[in-house]
């Protein structure tokens, strides 16, 4: 075989090698491609966090203060963090002046984030991340800030409320669908405070669901949560003054929601909430078109 014959065949192979090389290699990006997009669609449709409200109190000692403010981004950032370790529930003060956190340093932030009972792990994580990105930017001066999702909640005060009962401000959400007659609000009502007995009965829980038959073909799905922190005593007063508002929000309606900082509880015919032995729920964003909201505010 003359020389010329044989490094013209091993051009070719090489030519082959790296064609092949280079097919394999696009092929594997296409799919990481496509697999990458799968997953950010399936997270982002079946766990979509859904923004509900926000609260913001502000207050111009406190924006320009830049340790409060530092002691306010540090605490969003911890929020962030630890929600990424699994935890579903916690709560902390930030001081970065003094080591003895009290109510009398102008410059602590005490804050928490806690998730829907049923919620947990990544789906967990993801509303709170959600909900850290959205209270900085909806609130970039708040003293004291809350935002809720459809499944979590995040907050911070300059004044500690771990353990105190907070009943407002409360808001209420409603569905379209209307409610045949008066005797449906007393069901559900009854229906409710089984949640709450059951809520505040049980040592090492802060949330109950239940699901209600209320004819062969009828049924309604609950839901009752407190935060973490308060006692069962302070979550049954949470809970009754926030079903005693129902009446005058949204008894005529078969879907609704109360919820304050402390608390809150959804009714529904559509089964919202997800049990630990059953396979993962996916979540629609319900879109405003479907829901009246109406904050009420009392101090």
């Amino acid at each position: 075989m003359s020389p010329l014959l044989f490094f013209e065949i091993v051009e070719r192979k090489n030519s082959t090698m790296n064609t092949s090389q280079m097919n394999m290699t696009c092929t594997t990006r296409f799919l990481s491609f496509i697999l990458l997009h799968i997953f950010l669609f399936t997270l982002t449709n079946a766990q979509s966090p859904y923004y509900m409200l926000n609260f913001c109190q502000n207050s111009t000692e406190k924006t320009n203060n830049t340790s409060y403010r530092s002691n306010v981004n540090n605490l969003l950032l911890w929020i962030d963090t630890d929600s990424a370790t699994g935890s579903v529930s916690n709560h902390i003060a930030i001081n970065s002046n003094k080591t003895n956190n009290n109510d009398n340093d102008g410059d602590v932030v005490y804050g928490f984030y806690d998730c829907r009972g049923d919620i947990t792990g990544s789906f967990c994580q993801f509303c709170i991340n959600a909900a850290v990105r959205d209270i900085a930017q909806r609130c970039p001066n708040g003293v004291s800030a809350m935002i809720w999702y459809d499944i979590c909640v995040i907050g911070y005060s300059d004044h500690n409320t771990s353990g105190k009962i907070s009943v407002t401000p409360s808001w209420n959400l409603t569905g379209t669908k209307n409610a045949k007659d008066s005797t449906e609000l007393e069901k559900a009502v009854n229906d409710m405070r089984k949640l709450i007995g059951k809520v505040t009965a049980e040592a090492n829980s802060n949330w109950a669901v239940g699901e209600f038959n209320w004819s062969d073909t009828e049924k309604r799905y609950g839901w009752v949560q407190c935060n973490s922190d308060l006692t069962k005593d302070g979550c049954r007063y949470c809970l009754e003054t926030m079903l005693d508002k129902v009446p005058q929000c949204c008894g005529t309606k078969v879907k609704w929601a109360v919820v304050s900082p402390s608390c809150g509880m959804e009714i529904d015919d559509n089964k919202f909430y997800n049990l630990q032995t059953e396979s993962p729920p996916s979540f629609q964003n319900p879109g405003i078109s479907f829901l009246e909201f109406e904050l009420l505010l009392r101090y």
